[in-house]
């Protein structure tokens, strides 16, 4: 069967998209992919390709647009249409009344290779929302099975980038390159898809799931081979979480490959022996959140089982092995104060964070932290309808009614200005009430943007011949 994936632009290729191909291929099934923003005449390029089925890459905040071209290509080719990702599954009902026949809640792997098999053997799609995991409309609500066992990792073949690369070879050329090492996270940010996907998926997603640490790294070392690559990125969300894996990827990673990476973590899974391994590998940077500073609003609002104290030890430990650190931190979240805001910013002043990611506290909804603002009056009733419609876009600035609006925003500002020293907190303080010229604001804004543009760049080691 012939499957044809779509995907709405190609700043990053999706490694959900490449490891959910390469099993579909290793089941017999062929696979393509177009891409929305780079193809003229997508329906065109979509029938060339005459696919026994349709899958639109869905991600949170891009459902208009897949909701539009799911639309678009029911109605020109006929083809069923299935549409997966982080949106569907955390907020389906937005993508009811669309020309999507099915959406897979949870991993797609599996549920995708049942519909095919069904497709294969009776020609009729009608009945897949029997398999574990396919939802079809009916009545104006999803109707469906509950997503069954998560796929076994080990069965997923080693990545491939060709997926991207036959036809768009100027994605090759990228020397900018992420991988994924595992699935899954066992943390409830309220923040975050993960509780949504971990529900959904009956709490099997709580646990890591790892590739074997040499197919890991065969994965870096086939692309290093074959193309430019002077920045590797893992995307695991907890990439540090099994110490005894680490310590057995950094040796072969550091004979293999040799490219200095970064990666993201959670702040009480960088132990001494942690950052040892990940300086022995070559690591560059490691990311992990601060969000706030205050453990009350960690609590009450984000639901982040991590303490402070567990902040400062994991940054002592990569200072050790000079390491450096990246930190992601959020402002204005539900009831939040600018002081406590600043607090975050001193935090990350007193650890030393190298490189800082800053944004403002967003409402997804689906997720826990748009149900405790909805119920605590920080968030109107009718946000998820007006985060639903097509013609959503996303605004700059506090998202939760705050009395503290222009605070937050000249915060946003200054907020790299007061992590980057203790000293400087004070004087941030002061300038929080006080209008900021917009020449100011450009110049400090450009300065957070070379900061995150600084994080993405460092020394290439030379990768063996």
């Amino acid at each position: 069967m012939r499957v044809l994936f779509i995907q709405n632009n190609p700043l990053d290729e999706s490694q959900a998209l490449i490891e959910l191909a390469g099993f579909l291929q290793s089941q017999g099934h062929s696979c393509s992919l177009l891409l929305d923003t780079v193809e003229k005449q997508l329906v065109d390029a979509a029938r060339q390709a005459s696919p026994h089925l349709v899958v639109v890459a869905c991600s949170m905040l891009n459902h208009g647009w897949a909701r539009s071209v799911a639309t678009q290509l029911k109605d020109a080719l006929g083809t069923p249409v299935l549409m997966a990702g982080t949106a569907p599954t955390v907020y389906p009902d937005m993508l009811l009344n669309s020309g999507v026949d099915f959406i897979v809640r949870g991993e797609a792997e599996l549920p995708i290779l049942a519909v095919l098999e069904s497709l294969s053997s009776t020609g009729d799609p009608s009945g897949a929302n029997a398999i574990p995991g396919v939802f079809s409309q009916t009545n104006g609500h999803w109707e469906g099975t509950p997503a069954g066992s998560a796929i076994d990792i080990g069965r997923i073949p080693v990545a491939d980038k060709n997926l991207y690369y036959e036809r768009y070879p100027f994605m090759r050329a990228f020397p900018f390159k992420r991988f994924l090492t595992s699935r899954g996270c066992y943390h409830n940010c309220s923040y975050c898809y993960i509780p949504a996907l971990n529900k959904v998926q009956g709490g099997r997603s709580k646990k890591v799931r790892r590739k074997d640490p040499a197919q890991a790294v065969e994965e870096v070392a086939m692309e290093a081979a074959s193309g430019p690559l002077t920045h590797v990125h893992f995307s695991d969300d907890l990439f540090t979480n099994d110490p005894d894996w680490l310590d057995e990827f950094a040796a072969l990673y550091a004979q293999r490959v040799g490219i200095p990476f970064t990666c993201n973590t959670s702040a009480e899974l960088v132990s001494n022996r942690v950052a040892k391994a990940l300086a022995t590998a070559g690591c560059f940077s490691i990311g992990f959140a601060v969000e706030t500073a205050s453990q009350e609003v960690r609590n009450k609002v984000l639901r982040k089982g991590v303490t402070t104290e567990l902040v400062r030890q994991a940054a002592e430990n990569l200072h050790r092995h000079q390491v450096k650190i990246t930190t992601f931190n959020m402002i204005a979240l539900p009831g939040e104060t600018p002081d406590q805001a600043l607090e975050t910013a001193q935090l990350n002043a007193e650890i030393g964070t190298d490189f800082v990611r800053l944004n403002y506290a967003f409402p997804m909804p689906g997720t826990g932290m748009c149900d405790y603002a909805t119920q605590n009056g920080y968030l109107s009733e009718g946000w998820p309808q007006k985060f639903g419609r097509t013609d959503f876009r996303y605004a700059p600035g506090p998202q939760f009614k705050t009395p503290h609006r222009k605070e937050f925003e000249n915060l946003f500002v200054l907020f790299r200005w007061a992590a980057s020293s203790v000293k400087a907190v004070p004087t941030v303080k002061r300038l929080l009430s006080a209008p900021t010229p917009k020449a100011v604001q450009r110049m400090l804004t450009l300065q957070g943007a070379w900061n995150e543009k600084r994080s993405c760049h460092h020394p290439c080691l030379r990768h063996p011949s």
